[in-house]
Order: C-alpha cells, then structure tokens, then sequence
C-alpha cells in the first residue's frame, strides 16, 4: 500500500506537467517543416501596446511581412483600435490569456479560466477555436485539456530572441539562428517596456526580415506554416 502511495506521489506531478511532452512532439515536426520550406514566422507575445505594435506594423508593411501576436485580453481591451489595425494588415491574432497567468504557478481552475476570460476579450478578433499559444510556455493537464475541447491549436516557438533577458543579446545572434536553421518560429513581446527593450524588439525584426530577404526565407504568418 505504501509503495503505492508513493508511486503515486511520484507520478501525479508528473502526469499534470506531462503537456510539456506535447510541446515538444508538436514542435519538432514543425520546425523540420519549416526549415525544408525555407519559411520564418515572426510571433509577438503579450501586446498590443502603443509604444511598440504600431512601429513594428509600419515596419512589417514596409517588407509586406505578415506577422502574429498572441494578445493578453486586457490590453486588447485597452488598445482595441491598434488591435483592429493587426487583423486590417492581415497578421495573425491568437489568444495569449488575459492576465498572462503562470499555468505552473496558478491553481488549476484559475488558469483555465484565465485562459476563457482571454478568448471572450479576444473574440472580436479571435474565433473560439482560435490558436492560443500559453504565457511563458507552460501548460498543465487542466489548460491542455480546455484547449482541447476548443480544438484550439498551441503554438511554442523554436528561436527566442531573448527580449526578456536580463542582458540583451545582439540582433545578429537572433538573425544568424535563422540564417543558420534556414526558418523558424521567433519568440518576440510587443508589450511596452523600457525604450531599450521596445528599440531591440524592433532592431531584431529588422534583422530577421533582411536575412530572410538575404536568404530567400518566406516570411509567413503561422496559419500558413504548415500549408
């Protein structure tokens, strides 16, 4: 009996966490796909915000680029115009939330309703089954099974531009990945955050952008990765 116990104490944490096997089983193939195709998807997280979404539209327009931007349903809600203008471009607008709860660190039943308090903020914008990628990544069996039941698709990414770091890295780096994967999915956040921060963001969306034109990579929104 006690063995059992014990095994169980084991193997629950294991079970609620398992999602993070998901992410790797789906992203895998995906970004072999993307490599073969030559194709790059630019993805925002945690905007709109004034200070950085509406440059990083006027650049993506000057490129006829096609980006997308998991959006937290509170700033949607602040900035519903800049919203309007993502999807009028015909970027990809995907749910991120609404109050970018940690999956990990949040009680179960929190998050999933984290997580449909976003796409109700979200659904001038965003169909119920719309694509969702998690705030920071994380997942558990409850938000992995509500996602589900939507027949909503997840999205991680394969480069991170290390936006969030500490000490930022130098656009090249982020650019010389791409070069050297010849595709991928970018992690980039359009929230608005120190002048340094927002300028990186854009200074690496550049980059990416020429080497992509450098290197013949098709610059895609996500609903045409997998085409």
């Amino acid at each position: 009996m006690q063995t059992a116990l014990a095994a169980m104490a084991v193997a629950a944490p294991a079970i609620y966490f398992s999602p993070w096997l998901w992410r790797r089983f789906r992203m895998s193939p995906i970004q072999k796909h993307a490599e073969a195709k030559r194709m790059l998807a630019l993805t925002y997280d945690d905007g709109p915000s004034v200070a950085l979404t509406q440059p990083l539209l006027d650049l993506l327009h000057r490129s006829a680029a096609r980006a997308s931007f998991f959006m937290l349903g509170r700033h949607a809600r602040q900035y519903s115009g800049i919203a309007d203008r993502v999807l009028h471009e015909g970027h990809d607008i995907g749910c991120h939330s609404d109050q970018h709860l940690n999956a990990w660190k949040t009680l179960p039943w929190e998050s999933v309703a984290d997580i449909d308090a976003g796409y109700r903020s979200l659904s001038r914008w965003v169909q119920p089954d719309g694509m969702f990628r998690p705030p920071y990544g994380k997942m558990t069996l409850p938000t992995y099974w509500s996602l589900r039941r939507r027949n909503a698709p997840v999205w991680w990414w394969t480069i991170d531009s290390g936006d969030t770091q500490e000490i930022l890295p130098n656009p090249k780096q982020v650019a010389d990945k791409v070069r050297r994967a010849g595709g991928g999915i970018v992690l980039m956040h359009d929230l608005d955050r120190t002048h340094e921060r927002n300028q990186y963001v854009l200074e690496v969306t550049a980059a990416l952008l020429e080497v992509a034109r450098q290197e013949a990579i098709k610059v895609v929104p996500l609903r045409e990765l997998c085409q």
